[in-house]
């Protein structure tokens, strides 16, 4: 579904990423791990063209992405929940879920606000209240489900449980079991490592800007020191 092939991104002169090569595929939960300032989020900005890899391809279904502006990249079918959520501050809740509501694919069975709501309980009570008020976690689950809203193919979340409470955590968590359940395909970038080892199919580990590993929760669970030498704190 998606493939990066030896990408290269430049900020200026500097390079953040060296030869980065990975796939996602259909109905797939891969995470991208790896120690603050690895390039992870850069990894994530180059696949949705908000920095512009020089070197390699981007594809997704077959269809090369690095040309493409941030907003065909999203009607492509791929969905973001940045790192921080950067929800609109100034709108309600609801209308942050409405601002992004589209199902240009027509699929069947589409994301809705109700669907949403029945997803993230707690947000309903919510809905009036504007999006500054909200707290970290209400905001996360809100980022979650604007980027569902645009009915995607493929879910790309950037720290998805930094900073919120255990219980928020779990939340999220339980969210993206069930959406993987449904077969949407995920790629996740976050620290719980006890959580991406039960759920994701498969791991990539970054280190100064090159993948350095990759394999399945298995073969992770079998190199410890692989997850000491790259993980550990």
């Amino acid at each position: 579904m998606l493939a990066l092939d030896s990408i290269e991104t430049f900020y200026g002169v500097s390079q953040a990423l060296f030869g980065v090569s990975l796939e996602v595929r259909a109905g797939q939960m891969v995470a991208l791990l790896g120690r603050n300032g690895m390039g992870k989020t850069t990894t994530v900005n180059s696949i949705m063209g908000l920095t512009v890899p020089r070197k390699g391809t981007v594809s997704f279904n077959r269809r090369p992405l690095q040309s493409l502006p941030s907003h065909a990249i999203a009607r492509a079918g791929l969905a973001l929940v940045p790192e921080g959520r950067r929800i609109f501050p100034n709108l309600t809740l609801r209308e942050n879920l409405a601002a992004t509501a589209a199902n240009r694919r027509a699929i069947a069975n589409p994301w809705t606000i109700d669907r949403v709501f029945a997803m993230f309980p707690s947000l309903v009570e919510r809905a009036d209240n504007m999006g500054h008020a909200l707290s970290g976690g209400e905001q996360q689950m809100l980022a979650i489900g604007r980027a569902l809203l645009t009915n995607p193919e493929l879910l790309i979340l950037d720290e998805a449980t930094e900073g919120l409470a255990p219980m928020i955590r779990a939340e999220i968590w339980r969210c993206l079991s069930d959406l993987k359940a449904e077969g949407l395909a995920i790629m996740v970038i976050d620290k719980n490592l006890d959580a991406l080892m039960r759920l994701a199919d498969w791991h990539y580990i970054m280190e100064k800007g090159r993948i350095v590993w990759s394999g399945d929760s298995a073969a992770l669970t079998a190199e410890p020191d692989i997850r000491a030498r790259h993980l550990g704190v």
